[in-house]
């Protein structure tokens, strides 16, 4: 789940991370009722979840009422990147001696958490990556050990902090945006730019929270955010029900459903090897059964797009004839007027490839491969 900006530092305020000043506005309305307690000049940031939005207009400084006005005209209700601007956060503007990066993820090739930092904040960290690796310190946090003062000490000599305040500074933002991202089971927590104020203070100037989605039954706290975040029909009916669905290509009419985010690009980009595109896929997960996968057949046929359905499975935890339970229910019960083709490997694949084979007067195609699958999932739509 990736939060919006004003929503990730909320967070940070909540952790003890200085932010500036800002209010977040929806509606021209509510500018107007804010404007007599502003301060110019102002920052007006658009509220999406894609990155380059500066490059892209969606950050702008206003120097007076005016400006702020016709700004927040042109910006809410606006698209940037195809994603729309639902809201505006409109914050003090700081004057900044430098600009850093700092960010918390998780190493998965060490399985590690790891920190990192540069003095080159305030543009793409991956360019800075790219170009100047050495500008990044990266230091790495056992996690039966847990973050320690000597972490903390490593990271700004390695990022050529010498500034004793600076350095202070730089290390209670490092301890608390740890902290958040420990607790709050993220899988990143970005601050970029991190600002070196005049007083040698640092404050977050932006913020970037992404939370891992199978941990957040544990937070239910986060679902106020949850509901502020633009979430469609089917992408809700798919989370309610213990899925994740995914569009992928307006201009794609197959629907894919398999199990595991690698399995589903395998088969986008088998599809696409034959000249096909995937418009809408839905990730089944482990252990689901068949009551459950006809529910997300159905969920994937409510796409008006969708003019062919491959459902690839390889059965572990989920098995095969519950897969083809499912399939069965699906086109027995449900009026199913497109052409689905199946790929079945695993766990009771005879069992479940025997149940699709009793199914008569459906349109079900067997495909022994996913080369092969791809193949007819495109061919049948001629029918």
């Amino acid at each position: 789940m990736k939060l919006y900006e004003y929503q990730g530092k909320e967070l940070f305020r909540n952790s003890g991370i200085p932010t500036p000043r800002g209010h977040v506005i929806r509606n021209l309305a509510e500018l107007d009722s804010l404007l007599p307690s502003l301060s110019f000049p102002v920052v007006v940031k658009a509220q999406v979840l894609v990155g380059g939005r500066g490059k892209a207009g969606g950050i702008k400084t206003a120097a007076s009422a005016g400006e702020l006005q016709e700004y927040a005209k042109n910006l809410l209700g606006s698209f940037l990147k195809e994603d729309k601007v639902i809201a505006l956060l409109i914050e003090e503007k700081v004057a900044a001696l430098e600009e850093y990066y700092l960010g918390v993820t998780l190493d998965r090739a060490t399985r590690q958490p790891l920190i990192l930092f540069s003095r080159k904040g305030g543009m793409d960290i991956e360019e800075v990556a790219k170009e100047t690796p050495e500008a990044i310190a990266r230091i790495h946090v056992d996690p039966q050990m847990g973050l320690r003062n000597f972490h903390l000490e490593q990271l700004v000599k390695a990022g050529g902090v010498t500034d004793p305040d600076v350095k202070k500074g730089v290390q209670q933002v490092a301890q608390a945006l740890y902290r958040l991202w420990d607790t709050s089971d993220a899988a990143l927590v970005e601050i970029n730019p991190l600002m070196v104020l005049a007083d040698k203070t640092v404050v977050a100037a932006d913020a970037k929270v992404d939370i891992d989605d199978s941990a957040l039954f544990r937070h239910p706290e986060l679902e106020a955010f949850r509901r502020e975040l633009p979430e469609s029909e089917l992408e809700r009916a798919a989370r309610e029900t213990g899925f994740l669905y995914i569009d992928i290509d307006p201009e794609g009419n197959v629907g894919v459903i398999s199990n595991g985010s690698g399995m589903i690009m395998s088969c986008i980009d088998w599809i696409a090897r034959h000249g096909g595109k995937v418009t809408c896929a839905l990730d089944l997960g482990g252990g689901a059964t068949a009551d459950r996968v006809a529910r997300g057949i159905g969920i994937v046929l409510r796409n008006p797009k969708v003019k062919s359905l491959l459902i690839s499975i390889f059965g572990g935890i989920t098995r095969c004839d519950e897969i083809a339970g499912g399939i069965v229910r699906a086109v027995t019960e449900k009026d199913v007027n497109i052409p689905i083709v199946a790929r079945l490997e695993g766990t009771n694949k005879e069992k479940g490839l025997a149940l699709l084979a009793e199914v008569s007067g459906k349109t079900i195609e067997i495909a022994a491969t996913l080369p092969e699958a791809a193949d007819k999932v495109l061919r049948v739509q001629g029918r």
